[in-house]
């Protein structure tokens, strides 16, 4: 009898099994890894996020990181919070080039051992993507109905479904009001005119193009800023 509870008592818990109970029985496992990396690309930045483990031996992350345009190797610990076992953490990371990031992230807990590594790459943008932008192609100014609208070029590359991420996020007008003042408002890619009923009889118009370079970037790139007169 003593012998089938032995067996009953250590069959069933898999590897990555973090309960207190199972860990007293087993203090040569592994520290549980991170999961889900993602890496949030931005501009000379990154946010990387991802799962802590649950296994809560688990008190400090090793992350390092390089860029595909160097070998140096740069490296940074993260403490890991009570409330984030099991759970989504982010570490952000600066002074980045633009070029490919290369992370590894390494559990380590209290005992200093250390977990497989996880490792991850993706892009970072800079200046040389926002050279590339482009800025919306302004037309003319036409009165429909007795009402003013500015009319843009357009977007030929845009999806059919608005719900589908497309790089330009908005153009950005500003443009003399009747009376003085400015008036700025946000033209959308799928949105090839805008009504300007209080626009002066002459004026400028000043206009700068919004992108994001994927979906999931933590920020917005502008292109350079144009002025046309009417």
């Amino acid at each position: 009898m003593l012998c089938a509870l032995l067996v009953l008592n250590n069959c069933g818990k898999p590897d990555d099994y973090y309960s207190a109970d199972f860990l007293n029985d087993a203090e040569l496992a592994k520290p549980g890894k991170v999961d889900s990396l993602q890496i949030l690309p931005g501009r000379n930045r990154a946010i990387l996020k991802f799962i802590v483990a649950p296994d809560r031996r688990v008190n400090r992350l090793k992350i390092t990181y390089s860029s595909s345009l160097s070998a140096e190797l740069n490296t940074l610990m993260a403490d890991v919070a009570a409330s984030e076992y099991g759970n989504y953490k982010e570490v952000a990371i600066g002074n980045l080039p633009e070029a490919t990031l290369l992370v590894n992230i390494t559990s380590y807990d209290t005992r200093g051992d250390s977990s497989n590594t996880v490792t991850g790459s993706g892009f970072i943008y800079g200046d040389r993507y926002n050279s590339s932008l482009y800025n919306r192609i302004y037309q003319n100014i036409t009165t429909i109905n007795g009402v003013k609208q500015l009319n843009f070029q357009n977007e030929s590359a845009k999806p059919r479904d608005t719900s589908v991420f497309y790089t330009l996020q908005k153009t950005i007008v500003a443009y003399s009001k009747a009376g003085g003042g400015i008036v700025t408002v946000e033209v959308s890619p799928f949105v090839n005119e805008v009504k300007v009923p209080d626009i002066a009889t002459s004026g400028t118009i000043r206009h700068y193009s919004v992108f994001k370079p994927v979906v999931q970037a933590v920020d917005e790139f502008q292109s350079a800023e144009v002025s046309v007169s009417f």
